[in-house]
């Protein structure tokens, strides 16, 4: 059930931006911006090969020969800057069938429309380092937005120089001048109207204050409430009436977005609760998010928000879906956002209790996504446009730093172990592994919405949470400034 086009790039878009840290081959999207070169929304690590640990050298015109990778990202800068017009046929003539025994060709066409979301096209190479061995390519490209992107390419030694690796992620604008918190509320500030970050010392078990920037602001979170669902599978799993090898069917009802990997899976395939979380975590995968919020049940899920010390809980009560937000504010057939928020508690538990049952317009069997290229919602909104950001999930950033403190608590519980490798999968940006040799994270966003959350742990086991994000309701907002500008408070830890 491979089904990419602007629909399911978008729908990826809206929720995470897509990062694997489990593949060995992947055209990588992710959650944030890098300040070095890798692949994920502060990014995650995308390829990895024998390549990245030779030494980088910087090749310029100059050269007398061309290295092996060097006609293949010329190539793949052309394609892009041709509008992405990629087929299958010529992606299967130019990666590897190795590559593509991992990230089949028509996956691959389907995530172009994601790299033209981060930033448009055409794109100027900023700067290119090849590795001496001329088999990988480092390099930034700029849109005409000035969004910075970081692209990784792994070619074979051989002609015709396959593609083994490709990985494009979100690049932050170099740093202008000394970190301060002062520095990060400016950039912040000035890219959306509603903006929050904070640092917090959290080795004692109880989230210390470092840095507060309107710390008592709600966030508008996007997949940050994944941890409350991640939260309330572990407690299932504590209690004993869920198993971390216990499998479900995936289904047409649960089906959520067009993306992750999970929403790929034939219906009736089997699933274990253990790959749900990670997939839902590291990928930020909405129809196994559903799932688990289906296993375990909404009231759960509220439970352990509150659990987690969420000051104001009634803000996501009911507890939404990944789906049913989607059914209320992309499509345009009722019931819609204007719907929703009319009725009171019990009528909003009653309508998304019926969405829970039905299948949504985007999952239903055979239906082609070209259908929905040019969706609208009722209002007439493009999908790549904001709109009802009250009809969302929200968290302040102390609220995000107790929810990590008590995951924290719950990943030191004995037969609890999964949480902590669940959130450990994908750091999200590349940080300094000596420096923080453990991270967790976890990002959302929407249009005009972006909001990121990371947990570190240092060498002597001092521990960190940064929390914040930013949103606009009118435009949407840079997403790679906005993830660096929150990423970059880490940097004010001493």
């Amino acid at each position: 059930m491979v089904k990419h086009n602007r629909l399911a790039a978008c729908l990826a878009i809206l929720m995470l931006l897509a990062a694997s840290c489990a593949s060995t081959a992947a055209v990588d999207v992710a959650e944030s911006s890098t300040t070095t070169t890798t692949a994920a929304d502060t990014t995650t690590s995308t390829t990895t090969t024998a390549a990245e640990t030779t030494t980088s050298t910087t090749t310029t015109a100059a050269d007398s020969s061309e290295p092996a990778v060097q006609a293949q990202f010329d190539w793949f800068v052309e394609m892009l800057n041709d509008g992405g017009e990629l087929t299958v046929a010529e992606a299967e003539k130019r990666f590897s069938p190795a590559f593509l025994s991992e990230i089949p060709a028509e996956q691959i066409v389907g995530f172009i429309p994601q790299i033209f979301a981060v930033s448009p096209p055409p794109y100027t190479v900023d700067n290119i380092d090849i590795t001496e061995d001329g088999q990988a390519a480092d390099a930034i490209l700029v849109g005409t937005d000035n969004g910075r992107l970081s692209v990784q390419m792994f070619a074979a030694a051989e002609p015709p120089h396959l593609i083994e690796g490709v990985g494009v992620a979100p690049a932050a604008a170099e740093q202008v001048g000394p970190i301060t918190i002062a520095s990060i509320d400016e950039r912040l500030v000035g890219l959306a109207p509603r903006s929050a970050v904070s640092v917090y010392d959290v080795t004692s078990g109880e989230c210390t204050a470092i840095h507060e920037v309107r710390a008592d602001t709600p966030i508008v979170l996007g997949s940050i409430f994944k941890l409350w669902v991640l939260e309330a599978l572990a407690h299932e799993v504590a209690e004993g009436r869920a198993a971390w090898d216990e499998t479900m069917v995936v289904t047409d009802e649960l089906r959520s977005s067009p993306d992750g990997e999970i929403y790929e899976l034939e219906t009736g395939a089997e699933v274990t609760l253990q790959r749900l979380g990670e997939a839902m975590i590291s990928i930020s995968d909405n129809t196994a998010t559903d799932m688990l919020m289906s296993r375990v049940g909404r009231q759960a899920v509220e439970d352990a928000m509150a659990r987690s010390g969420v000051a104001n809980p009634e803000a996501n009560i009911p507890m939404m879906s990944t789906g049913n937000l989607f059914a209320l504010k992309f499509f345009p057939d009722a019931p819609n956002a204007d719907d929703y928020r009319a009725l009171d508690e019990a009528g909003k538990r009653a309508l998304l209790e019926e969405l829970d049952s039905k299948v949504l317009p985007s999952a239903m069997p055979d239906v082609e996504l070209e259908d929905f290229g040019d969706l609208l919602n009722a209002d007439g909104v493009p999908i790549d446009q904001p709109r009802d950001h009250d009809v969302e999930w929200f968290a302040t950033a102390a609220d995000i730093c107790r929810t990590y403190v008590h995951l924290g608590e719950l990943a030191e519980t004995a037969g609890l172990e999964p949480v902590a490798e669940i959130l450990e999968i994908n750091p999200g940006v590349d940080f300094d592994q000596d420096r923080w040799p453990t991270i967790r994270y976890k990002g959302g966003s929407e249009p005009g919405v972006i909001a990121t959350a990371w947990w570190f742990e240092g060498p002597d086991g001092d521990r960190y949470v940064v929390a914040g994000g930013v949103s606009n309701p009118d435009d949407v907002v840079n997403q790679i400034d906005a993830i660096d500008a929150v990423a970059s408070a880490i940097e004010l830890i001493e």
